[in-house]
């Protein structure tokens, strides 16, 4: 018979938090388990560190990475305190304020994510990004006018760069 404390060890109780994260509700979870939704609740009561696995609230957690994600893409000031020992022994408290810059991949990601119709990488709803550079480009390069510039590239040395 299966009992609650199998389920207390770091790793079971990382994969229980993991299935809630995911959204799984307490039935799908105790499925997962192998037990009855009866049996969860009845363990959820006796155990309080199955309690807190499964305690997790999706919703702030979504928030608290959006809001960690935003401010890694805008950047932001981080200050940091250090104790300083001179040579005689005195102690000096230091504080230094450095600016973080702005994250690229963040700032893409958030785009993508939250205007996928301007931003996006891929089709979106049977659009392509408005802002697809490559798309634009197309239309404006003459490929065929390329090779005809290669033979004036050759005899030019200012075009061609010296090793």
């Amino acid at each position: 018979m299966k009992k609650a404390k199998d389920w207390t060890t770091p790793d079971r109780l990382a994969l229980l938090e993991g299935w809630r994260r995911e959204g799984l509700s307490e039935e799908q979870i105790a499925g997962r388990m192998g037990i009855s939704a009866g049996t969860l609740r009845s363990w959820l009561k006796k155990s309080p560190e199955l309690g807190l696995a499964l305690e997790t609230d999706g919703e702030v957690t979504d928030y608290q990475v959006e809001s960690a994600l935003l401010k890694k893409a805008l950047g932001y000031e981080s200050t940091e305190r250090k104790v300083e020992i001179n040579p005689k022994g005195e102690r000096k408290e230091v504080e230094t304020t450095k600016q973080v810059g702005p994250d690229m991949s963040a700032i893409s990601l958030w785009l993508k994510k939250r205007r996928p119709e301007k931003w996006g990488d891929a089709v979106a709803a049977g659009r392509q990004p408005e802002n697809n550079l490559f798309e634009q480009l197309e239309g404006e390069l003459d490929r065929d006018a390329i090779p005809e510039l290669q033979p004036e590239a050759e005899n030019r040395a200012d075009l061609v760069e010296q090793e």
